[in-house]
C-alpha cells in the first residue's frame, strides 16, 4: 500500500482544487442560501471525467482506481461538500450497481451517458417507514407480463427529480421479506413516476433531496437490475461502496474547516498575540490534525482493499465512514468555537462546514449502524444451528443392517472400537471386522487411554479426523471429542447396548445390543 500520491493523482488534485476555487467557490453562498442544485458545474465535472472515475473506459469511464476516486471526492468536498456528495451518489449508488449487476445491454444503454456526466444518476431505497431498517420496504413492483407496475414512494433521495436515471428498490414478493426485494432501473419521464416534496435541509443544501412517487409507474421488464429477489443484496453492496464516498466527503469537510481555522488563527490577535500562539489552542489543533490524518489512512486503506478485491470490504468501509464522519463533526464544532462569534455568522464558511458535517453521521448508514457492522465482525453471531439430524434407524438383526448397507459405497471403511469392550483382547473383534470389510482399524480416546490401542489409531479431536464411506462405531458412547473426528463420515453405524448413548444421535444406522453378541455375527455374515 502506497503512502504517497502518484504523479497522476497530484495532477487530478491540482485540477480539482483549481476548478473548485474558480468555478464552485463563487456560487457557494447563493447555492447554500437558495438550495440550488449546481447542475452547470456538475456537468463540467462530467466533462473532466469525475462522474465516472472508477469505471472502465469501454463504457465511458475514466478507468481510475478507488483510491483516486476517494481522493477526488475529498478534494472537492474541501470547498463544497454538496458537490462531493453529488459525485459520490452518482458514482457509487447508480453507476456502480448498473455496472456490477446490469446485463451487457443495460450497461451499454445507461453507462456511457452516466459516466460522461451527460446524465445524472440517483438511488431510491429509503422510505417513510424504512430508513435504517431498509428491509421494511413498502414500494410494490407487480409483474404485469411485459412490464412491472411500481406503486409507493421514496424519501430523502439525493438528486430526486433532477437525476435522469434511478436505481430503485421495490417489493416483488412481500411474503419473503428481504428476499422479496428486487432492484429496477427507472428513468425520469417514465409514466407514473413523479417528483414529490423537496426537503428544506440544514446542510449540503446544494444537493437537492426530494420525495419520489410511483403511481402505477410502468417499468419495462428488461429494466429489472440483477436477479429477481436479489435487490436487497444490490442495495447493501452499493451502500458499501457509497460509504467510501461519504467518508471522503466527511474527510474533505474536516480538512477544509481545519485549513480555514489555521489561516484564521495565524491572523486573529487577542491579548496582544495571535491565536496560534496560545498553547491550549495549538495543542487542540495538533490533536485535530492527527485525527484527520488517522481517518485518511483508514479511508485510503478501505479504498485499497476494495480496489484489490481483498477481504473485509464491508467492515473497512464502515470503519472509514465512522471515523471520518466523527472527525468531521468534532473538527467543525471546534473550528466554530475557535472562530468565536465570527464562526457563528454566515460571513465566513465555518458554520456551513458544521452544518454540512452532521449528515455524514446519518446517511449511507448512521454511525450506530457502522458500529453494528464493525462489532459484528469482532463478535460474530453464531450460525443458526444446523437442522437436527434424523435419529438413527435401529435394526433388530444383523441381516437387516447388512441389507441397508447393500447399496452404500464401500471404498473406504473404518472400524473403531471403544471402552464398551471392557478389555484389550476384546478389540480383536473390531480388528476382525476391519479385516472382513477390507477396512481400517481405529479406536476411541478412551480405548487408547486404557492402553488397548496405539495413539496412531485414535480418532477424535485430539486424534485423527476421518471421513470414510462407512464408519463402524463399536462400543463407543459418542462423546463430543470423538464425534469431532468422525462426523464427516458418509454413513455412521453404531453398535452399543445403551439405547440412550449419544452415538445414536450421530449415527445413520444402529443396533442396540451387546457388542460381544453382535460383532461375531456381523463378521461372519459380511460379504456373503
Amino acid at each position: 500500500m502506497e503512502f504517497g500520491y502518484s504523479e497522476k493523482q497530484l495532477e487530478i488534485k491540482a485540477m480539482l482544487r483549481d476548478f473548485a476555487e474558480r468555478e464552485i467557490a463563487p456560487i457557494l453562498n447563493k447555492m447554500d442560501r437558495d438550495a440550488e442544485y449546481p447542475l452547470e458545474t456538475v456537468k463540467k465535472l462530467g466533462k473532466m471525467g469525475i462522474m465516472g472515475m472508477p469505471f472502465p473506459k469501454e463504457y465511458g469511464g475514466s478507468g481510475l482506481d478507488y483510491v483516486t476516486y476517494v481522493m477526488a471526492v475529498e478534494e472537492i468536498s474541501k470547498i463544497c461538500p454538496s458537490h462531493g456528495v453529488i459525485v459520490q451518489t452518482h458514482n457509487a449508488l447508480c453507476c456502480w450497481p448498473i455496472f456490477t449487476y446490469g446485463t451487457e445491454e443495460q450497461k451499454r444503454k445507461y453507462l456511457p451517458d452516466l459516466l460522461r456526466g451527460e446524465k445524472i444518476g440517483a438511488f431510491g431505497l429509503t422510505e417513510p417507514n424504512a430508513g435504517t431498517d431498509a428491509a421494511m420496504q413498502q414500494t410494490i413492483a407487480e409483474d404485469k407480463g411485459d412490464h412491472y407496475l411500481l406503486n409507493g414512494s421514496k424519501v430523502f433521495i439525493s438528486g430526486g427529480g433532477i437525476a435522469d436515471v434511478y436505481v430503485v428498490m421495490a417489493m416483488t414478493d412481500q411474503s419473503k421479506g428481504t428476499k422479496g426485494i428486487s432492484a429496477f432501473i427507472v428513468e425520469k419521464g417514465m409514466p407514473g413516476f413523479y417528483k414529490g416534496r423537496t426537503e428544506d435541509k440544514m446542510g449540503i443544501r446544494g444537493s437537492v433531496v426530494s420525495e419520489l412517487v410511483f403511481d402505477d409507474c410502468i417499468v419495462p421488464k428488461e429494466n429489472l437490475l440483477g436477479e429477481l429477489g436479489k435487490g436487497f443484496k444490490v442495495a447493501m453492496t452499493s451502500l458499501d461502496v457509497g460509504r467510501l464516498g461519504i467518508a471522503a466527503q466527511a474527510l474533505g469537510i474536516a480538512q477544509g474547516a481545519f485549513d480555514r481555522t489555521v489561516e484564521y488563527m495565524q491572523h486573529r490577535e487577542q491579548f496582544g498575540k495571535k491565536l496560534s500562539g496560545f498553547q491550549a489552542m495549538a495543542f487542540e489543533m495538533a490533536e485535530m490534525e492527527t485525527r484527520i490524518d488517522a481517518s485518511r489512512l483508514l479511508l485510503y486503506k478501505a479504498a485499497y482493499i476494495r480496489e484489490n478485491g481483498l477481504p473485509g470490504t464491508t467492515e473497512s468501509a464502515a470503519k472509514a465512514k465512522l471515523s471520518c464522519s466523527s472527525t468531521a463533526m468534532d473538527v467543525t464544532v471546534k473550528a466554530v468555537q475557535f472562530h468565536g462569534g465570527y464562526g457563528y455568522i454566515k460571513d465566513l464558511p465555518i458554520e456551513r462546514y458544521m452544518r454540512d458535517a452532521k449528515i455524514t453521521q446519518i446517511y449511507e448508514g448512521t454511525s450506530e449502524v457502522m458500529k453494528l457492522v464493525i462489532s459484528g465482525k469482532i463478535f460474530p453471531k453464531k450460525k443458526a444451528p444446523e437442522e437436527e439430524k434424523a435419529p438413527a434407524v435401529l435394526f433388530d438383526t444383523v441381516d437387516q443392517l447388512i441389507e441397508a448397507l447393500a447399496d452404500v459405497k464401500k471404498d473406504e471403511i473404518i472400524c473403531s472400537g471403544g471402552r464398551g469392550f471392557k478389555k484389550t483382547e476384546s478389540l480383536d473383534l473390531v480388528r476382525q471386522l476391519a479385516e472382513a470389510t477390507g477396512g481400517i482399524f481405529a479406536a476411541s480416546r478412551g480405548a487408547v487411554s486404557m492402553g488397548w490401542a496405539d495413539e496412531a489409531d485414535q480418532v477424535g479431536l485430539t486424534g485423527r479426523k476421518v471421513a470414510p464411506d462407512i464408519y463402524f462405531a463399536c462400543g463407543i458412547s459418542g462423546m463430543n471429542q470423538h464425534l469431532a473426528g468422525m462426523k464427516g463420515s458418509s454413513v455412521i453405524v453404531a453398535i452399543n447396548k445403551n439405547p440412550k448413548a449419544p452415538i445414536f444421535k450421530a449415527a445413520d444406522y444402529g443396533i442396540v445390543g451387546n457388542v460381544y453378541d453382535i460383532m461375531p455375527e456381523l463378521i461372519a455374515k459380511w460379504g456373503r
